[in-house]
């Protein structure tokens, strides 16, 4: 299902809803502000659908439309009354969960195919040990993708100590003594003097075959069922405050730019759809079976530490504003 527009008012969006129905085109109207969209169902009649609401919007009164729309008022009132109101498909018994195809989520193809260029850039090879992790070069690339620079020195990793509780003292200072606030361009100041990709950029970092493996799993299915049901402003726009929190989060609590992966995201694309799946169903947006299971068990496993390693607040972080952004459009 996708949106292909909105309509001012919801007479407007009734009237052409009724005239894609009599061309054979399944759709739904669904308030959102103060605007009506239009989703249609068939993702290989979107095109179409949105030719015909460009004709629409020239003409919305014309007897074309108003004879469709008393058509369909008429088939209404002659249908037997239903005992029970439609359940939406993602909700009855013997729901059979299917992929988005490729082409209908393209952000999403994008986002997994940088991850995997980064990988390939930053990692030297395998881990000599014998297990699945990467050893990762921290120069001359992944050193700008981190969250603040990190330098290897022969004594070892070296990274700044200038982080956020630093930036907030030095912020407290200068209003409270009414001095002008000059971050070093180090650590956080890197940021702050214009390098915000480093907010976004950790999460294209993987440190194991297993790690890019599960995280680009889970992406494709719950980014592409986003993307392809919520529109491509919407979805990247979430991607992009959940990347944006989580990176800070993690970051935020364990003062170390050694981290990435795209987990933050997923959790946050997960808690999306779980919010949108409970309080705005109409939407049709659903998640594989056993997926709720499988993340959240994750998620615990994690956090108690039977899996080390692990960037727990990014996840953590990513979780929570995934459930808010979900819940937002439903706050009333």
């Amino acid at each position: 299902m996708r949106h292909i527009g909105s309509l001012p008012d919801q007479a407007t969006a009734r009237r052409f809803r009724a005239w894609l129905l009599s061309l054979g085109m399944a759709n739904d109207i669904e308030q959102e502000d103060e605007r009506w969209i239009i989703w249609v169902h068939d993702e290989d009649l979107v095109e179409s659908a949105r030719a015909e609401l460009e004709n629409f919007r020239s003409e919305p009164l014309s007897d074309l439309y108003v004879q469709a729309e008393r058509a369909l008022e008429a088939a209404q009132r002659a249908a037997p009354p239903r005992l029970n109101p439609p359940v939406p498909s993602h909700r009855r018994g013997g729901f059979h969960w299917t992929i988005t195809p490729s082409r209908s989520c393209p952000a999403t193809v994008v986002l997994m195919a940088f991850s995997v260029l980064v990988t390939l850039v930053c990692a030297r090879g395998l881990s000599p040990a014998g297990s699945f992790e990467f050893q990762m070069a921290y120069e001359p690339v992944m050193n700008q993708l981190t969250i603040v620079d990190i330098e290897e020195r022969p004594e070892g990793i070296f990274t700044s100590t200038y982080n956020m509780s630093e930036v907030a003292k030095h912020l407290w200072e200068a209003i409270t003594t009414d001095r002008d606030f000059q971050p070093p361009h180090h650590g956080v100041g890197q940021i702050l003097h214009g390098q915000v990709w480093r907010l976004v950029t950790p999460a294209f970092l993987h440190f194991s075959i297993p790690h890019i493996l599960f995280n680009l799993l889970y992406l494709r299915f719950l980014g592409g069922e986003v993307e392809s049901k919520r529109g491509l402003a919407r979805y990247l726009g979430l991607i992009l405050l959940v990347a944006i929190v989580s990176n800070a989060g993690q970051y935020a609590i364990t003062g170390s730019p050694l981290f990435g992966g795209m987990s933050g995201v997923v959790y946050g694309v997960f808690g999306f759809i779980l919010m949108r799946e409970r309080f705005a169903p109409q939407q049709g947006l659903s998640m594989p079976p056993n997926t709720t299971l499988w993340l959240l068990g994750w998620f615990f496993l994690c956090l108690f530490g039977v899996v080390g390693g692990v960037a727990n607040g990014a996840h953590a972080f990513g979780l929570a504003s995934g459930l808010l952004a979900g819940l937002w459009p439903t706050r009333s």
